[in-house]
């Protein structure tokens, strides 16, 4: 839930990077805080205990707008990965308002991003909380090993419920700011009231294939003239916003498919897009 400070016009809203032991999300958070204009941020802190530590500072994007007529800061927190620091993660949950959930491509952590996308959901319940009440990006990392899966089976076995998605090497800095960028905007958006929603046409529509018109009726007598034909009922446009989409996979010597992600009417659906290339070669004149 977002703080309001009254006296600084300012919202506090706190976004956690999730996600197994070693999959990026201390990667993520060094990288961001090493990008931001030190006025934007505060000091990079950690929480330390005897066992394990937890990452944190706070920054001020000018950039995306008032809510409200206040500014909105942003708390960042990342979580201890393994297992048996389960009470920290909980701790930090608390009172979130946007989750990156940072997986790791690599095949043989497959089962790691699960037991620990399962512990999310079992810390958010422990406050009455859903996986989808909350914002939340799955960035999915490490594309740059070998034997990793593929953004379809990463979907498929995390992203149950169609949310945005980045690919990412946190390593190098790919998508880790697009991926914070994307994730204040969903926070930000859940903040302001429906009346202040910004509009946005969609970039991407699809045309529904015009029904075929009915066959005409036989021609009546002159003294029975045939009553005037129906009108068809036309193709609509349906409107579809692209969230998200990941990087294009050859399929064959002839074919790419894109993984992206889809919104109508406020519903996220995971599709993919095939691009066939079909050449036609023109003969040289002679």
């Amino acid at each position: 839930m977002a703080v309001i400070d009254q006296k600084k016009k300012e919202i506090s809203a706190k976004i956690v990077y999730y996600g197994p032991g070693l999959s990026g999300k201390t990667t993520n958070i060094h990288f961001i805080h090493s990008k931001l204009k030190p006025e934007h941020r505060g000091k990079l802190m950690t929480l330390a205990t005897q066992t394990d530590r937890t990452l944190f500072f706070d920054y001020l994007p000018v950039e995306l707008g008032e809510v409200k007529g206040m500014k909105t800061r942003f708390q960042i927190y990342t979580v201890p990965g393994q297992v048996f620091y389960n009470a920290t993660r909980k701790l930090v949950l608390k009172n979130v308002d946007g989750i990156v959930f940072v997986a790791d491509s690599q095949k043989r952590l497959l089962n790691e991003n699960i037991d620990s996308l399962n512990n999310l959901e079992a810390n958010l319940k422990f406050y009455n909380k859903k996986l989808e009440d909350i914002p939340i990006i799955f960035q999915y990392n490490k594309r740059d090993l070998p034997e990793i899966l593929t953004v379809d089976e990463l979907q498929q076995k995390l992203n149950k419920l169609g949310s945005p998605f980045q690919e990412a090497v946190a390593s190098e800095g790919k998508s880790v700011l697009s991926t914070l960028t994307m994730i204040s905007k969903m926070v930000l958006q859940k903040q302001r009231p429906a009346e202040e929603q910004p509009h946005q046409p969609s970039p991407f529509k699809l045309k529904e294939k015009p029904a075929a018109p009915p066959a005409a009726p036989p021609p009546a007598a002159a003294s029975n003239p045939a009553p005037p034909a129906a009108t068809p009922a036309g193709g609509g446009v349906r409107n579809w916003e692209i969230v998200s989409w990941g990087n294009p996979e050859r399929v064959s010597p002839s074919e790419l498919k894109i993984p992206m992600v889809i919104r109508e009417k406020g519903k996220n659906e995971t599709v993919s897009l095939k691009l066939v290339l079909n050449v036609e070669w023109l003969a040289p004149k002679q």
